[in-house]
């Protein structure tokens, strides 16, 4: 999936193309041609070309039309190109290659801009493209078969490529006003981005994106990009790490992806609305966020933050309105988290602190709040909201813990299960408006449900579940049917049944 997603953006990258390319001086032999123009008919000012070029096959070519321009080049080595085209006013221009096959093309229209490469080992290749006034490009590239490609179209927009390792890709693209953008890689093999170079470009105003890549095999990017005020930072420092956004439509979205460990992967695919802030934090290995693409954003003031430290845990969400607020915290190996809010002023808070833990969340209507909390191994919370202003609370402390709660209706505002042991077991579905249930287990193979493994059922409005077990292999089954009806069931000791059913 890695390998065609990078080979996807580099196509990308591709299509915008060199100016010129090296078959076109094939034979040439130190070649510099330098056609200076000025615009102003009464007053020439003066332009600068410096060209200076060591080795064979080097050549270099300079056309500025307009006033105060500057333009440097040098070149060390063999075969090493440099073209420089510029229209407008007070641009600056240099280009510094040593060494050889390193290409250079350079096309800047507008007025006081700056643009810096210096490539250093063998085959590297830059391209920068800049239209618009107080434009800034700086890219460095110090590895071998480095790759840059910069377009920039707007005002005041600043990009920064570094690249030191190998067979790194830069990659930017914007279209706008008070863009700015920084890349940089240090290892081997990296990618990074903007992108959407040759089909929908970025537009928008004061996009920031940063990407930094240290170790080897990272990817980065953010591909799409259409609004206003965006903020990207994807931060990856070990090997193999994905990071990418896709395609973003909105304004003042904020979205940091930070990975530290080896082989994390993060997705977000189109990712639609206003105000959205979204926050992914992995620290460990082999963590991954929608690895099938299941990580999407769409609607307005949604706020999600992920945060997996250990090694091996997953996440995948989907969330669809307004006013959406997700939190989710895994610390240990091996969880899994689940979780999707359609509708508005969802409220999630879902917290694993061990391993092989499963924590799953789906809400659907208006103003619910899900708080699923998990502190073990091989714990399972699952909360299912369907309708408005419910409220479920899941607590599960020790091992092997399973609760499942299902909430169909309205202002079910105090559900809350509570586990505290190993082996216990909560399966309970509420259908109606205005139920409360308290439940409550303390020990280990504790059990609430009904007959035939099914779950617990209440099903009505104004409805009371009390339960509360003490013990070990304790069991309570049963059913509650109609309206204002009251359950409390009390079990201490071990080996207690409780069959109870209320219509």
């Amino acid at each position: 999936m890695r390998s065609q997603t990078k080979k996807t953006i580099l196509a990308l990258a591709i299509t915008a193309g060199f100016g010129m390319s090296s078959s076109a001086f094939a034979g040439s032999d130190n070649s510099a041609t330098i056609t200076q123009t000025t615009n102003t008919a009464d007053s020439v000012q003066g332009q600068e070309a410096y060209v200076e070029q060591t080795g064979t096959l080097s050549v270099a070519v300079v056309n500025q039309e307009g006033d105060n321009q500057s333009t440097t080049v040098v070149q060390e080595g063999t075969s090493v190109e440099a073209y420089v085209n510029s229209t407008g006013l007070g641009n600056n221009t240099e280009v510094d290659q040593a060494d050889e096959s390193h290409k250079t093309n350079v096309d800047v229209t507008g007025n006081d801009n700056e643009t810096y490469v210096a490539q250093f080992d063998t085959a590297n290749i830059t391209n920068i493209d800049v239209t618009g006034n107080n434009n800034s490009v700086d890219v460095a590239q110090d590895g071998s078969a480095s790759e840059a490609v910069v377009e920039l179209i707007g005002d005041n927009n600043t990009a920064v490529i570094n690249q030191d390792g190998d067979d790194n890709f830069g990659v930017y693209r914007v279209e706008g006003n008070d863009n700015d953008g920084k890349v940089t890689q240090a290892g081997n093999n990296n990618t990074a981005g903007m992108v959407s170079l040759d089909i929908t470009p970025n537009v928008g105003n004061n996009n920031d994106v940063d990407v930094y890549q240290e170790g080897n095999g990272n990817l980065g990017a953010v591909k799409g990009v259409a609004g206003d005020d965006n903020n990207f930072v994807v931060s990856q420092i070990g090997d193999d790490n994905t990071g990418f956004v896709y395609g973003l439509t909105g304004s003042d979205n904020e979205i940091e992806i930070d990975q530290e460990g080896d082989d994390n992967t993060s997705y977000l695919a189109f990712t639609q609305g206003d105000d959205n802030y979204v926050e992914i934090v992995q620290i460990g290995m082999s963590n991954t966020i929608g690895d099938t693409l299941i990580a999407e954003i769409e609607g307005d003031d949604n706020d999600i933050n992920v945060d997996q430290e250990g090694d091996n845990n997953g996440a995948e969400f989907q969330v669809f309105g307004n006013d959406n607020d997700v939190t989710l915290d895994q610390e240990g190996n091996t969880n899994f988290a689940s979780f999707g809010a359609y509708g508005d002023n969802n409220d999630f808070d879902l917290r694993s602190d061990g391993n092989d833990g499963k924590v799953t969340a789906f809400a659907t209507g208006d103003d619910n709040n899900i708080d699923i909390s998990q502190e073990g191994d091989s714990n399972d919370g699952y909360a299912d909201v369907t309708g408005d202003d419910n409220d479920v609370d899941i607590e599960q402390d020790g091992n092997e813990n399973e609760a499942l709660v299902t909430v169909v209706g309205m202002d079910n505002t105090d559900v809350e299960m509570t586990q505290d042991g190993d082996l216990n077991l909560i399966d309970l579905i509420i259908t109606g408006d205005e139920n409360t249930a308290l439940i409550t287990q303390t020990g280990d193979g504790n059990w609430v449900g009904s007959e035939g493994n099914g779950a617990f059922a209440v099903t009505g409005d104004n409805n009371s579940l009390t339960i509360a077990q003490t013990g070990n292999d304790n069991l309570v089954m049963g059913s509650q049917t109609g309206m204002d009806n009251t359950i409390s069931v009390t079990q201490t000791g071990d080996f207690n049944t409780a069959t109870v059913i209320q219509n």
